[in-house]
């Protein structure tokens, strides 16, 4: 499947407090799938210690919006949904999609899977 974005939605009950368990797994799992994982794991720690004091206060975490092939997005959104953004082969942003998606359901965490859905690419596909 080729994908420019996908977006990880999560069911009403999910609020982002129950991401908490599940997201250095989730975070780690995206930076090695992407081959974006440092050698210094220092500075990832500090990234995911950044991310998980958002999340355990009930709020938007900053997730990975660094410059590189790939970017794992919380936009500002009244929903709790995420999304990844691929620059380089579509088929990787499906891929590590589905791979974060095998993650959250082993933390029993419901959500579903839409892909392309950004709007400044939709517009480009419909000209």
């Amino acid at each position: 499947m080729r994908a420019r974005s996908g977006h990880i939605k999560f069911d009403k009950k999910v609020k982002w407090k129950n991401l908490v368990t599940a997201f250095r797994p989730l975070f780690l799992k995206f930076l090695e799938e992407t081959q974006q994982l440092p050698e210094d794991m220092e500075s990832v720690d500090v990234l995911i210690e950044e991310n998980l004091r958002d999340l355990r206060n009930n709020r938007k975490p900053e997730g990975y919006n660094r410059e590189g092939l790939m970017r794992m997005i919380f936009p500002i959104s009244n929903e709790i949904e995420f999304y990844l953004y691929g620059r380089g082969k579509t088929i990787e942003v499906a891929r590590v999609t589905e791979q974060l998606s095998r993650i959250l359901q082993k933390y029993r965490l419901k959500h579903t899977i839409e892909w392309d859905r950004l709007k400044i690419f939709a517009d480009k596909k419909e000209a």
